[in-house]
């Protein structure tokens, strides 16, 4: 089964965004890996994920966002059930105050290997930061959605989220290649999953 790796399309009135530049360099270093691009829109990004995990059945999946201010990879722990958006997404919808999901917990946990992954990053010496705070925007309500998808469908893969610093603090071809390790790293925590639960 592929890893599935996500990104987001550009908006706030931005041209680009981090994370889809580099997820355009992965796909032709990892042909196997499967990709999403998702628009900042509050309802079609979530569903198009929705999708995606149940028509690929990932063996694993790695969300990727940017966040301004950023200077490193920034490994993400927890997921928040809240909608609380700064701004409106790209088709102006700004919720506020609201649960992803009643009847949810109040937090899900990121299920990728962040001690791993962290230690190799800093390894390699690239910047890089846990996280217990995705914000309360599209990042974190895809964050919140895949897991608690996962859950409903009783897969037990690997997932999580990680936020890209912009373009002009950590170039594409450099946060590519860190991606390329956690892709590795990822891959690998995927199949010794497999072994423990078959499905």
């Amino acid at each position: 089964m592929p890893v599935l790796v996500t990104a987001f399309s550009p908006f706030g009135g931005r041209e680009k965004n981090a994370s889809s530049l580099a997820l355009d360099v992965l796909r032709k270093q990892f042909p196997r890996i499967r990709t999403r691009i998702l628009p900042v829109d509050s309802v079609i990004a979530p569903s198009r994920l929705r999708q995606a995990i149940r028509l690929i059945r990932p063996s694993a999946i790695i969300m990727l966002g940017e966040a301004a201010g950023s200077v490193g990879f920034r490994l993400e722990t927890t997921a928040w059930n809240l909608l609380d958006f700064r701004i409106p997404d790209i088709v102006g919808k700004q919720p506020v105050g609201r649960l992803i999901k009643g009847g949810a917990p109040a937090s899900l946990s990121s299920t990728l290997p962040l001690g791993e992954i962290y230690n190799r990053l800093q390894a390699l010496r690239y910047p890089v930061t846990k996280s217990d705070d995705p914000g309360r925007y599209l990042c974190n309500q895809i964050f919140f959605g895949a897991l608690h998808e996962l859950g409903k469908l009783e897969l037990k893969i690997p997932a999580g989220f990680i936020h890209l610093p912009l373009e002009d603090q950590l170039p594409t071809a450099k946060a590519a290649r860190g991606l390329a390790e956690i892709i590795r790293i990822v891959d690998t925590a995927a199949y010794e999953e497999s072994m423990k639960y078959p499905h």
